[in-house]
């Protein structure tokens, strides 16, 4: 269960375990059902609003992430042309040559699977 999901589920239990307190209070006592009921408005709109702006913060951040990652992966794929071409012109030798390629291999397999997991949770 993804990230979010779990949210979605922590705030559906809170509002029928609020809404059963609430039915009980009323039942038993109405004047303070009444006070429970203006309360229970008051933490339904608070928690409704607070959920959304962690929701559509989550959407951004996510967003966000994977520019970055993005703009990392045009970086390394120029370096790796600049380090290709260096070498080619015999400014760095082979072992420099293969070391740093692997490195920035290396980091572009991770931040391509990253890239890949934003997206298949983006289109859940």
């Amino acid at each position: 269960m993804r990230y979010d999901e779990k949210l979605q589920v922590i705030w559906a239990m809170c509002f029928i375990t609020s809404g059963l307190i609430f039915a009980m209070a009323f039942w038993f006592t109405p004047i303070i059902g009444v006070m429970a009921a203006a309360g229970y408005i008051i933490l339904y709109v608070g928690l409704s609003l607070s959920f959304l702006v962690v929701f559509s913060g989550m959407k951004k951040l996510s967003t966000h992430m994977a520019t970055t990652m993005s703009n990392r992966r045009y970086e390394i794929v120029e370096i790796q042309k600049e380090l290709k071409h260096k070498y080619l012109r015999k400014k760095i030798d082979e072992g420099a040559y293969k070391r740093l390629m692997e490195k920035y291999e290396s980091e572009l397999t991770e931040i391509e699977v990253k890239l890949k997991e934003l997206n298949k949770d983006r289109k859940k």
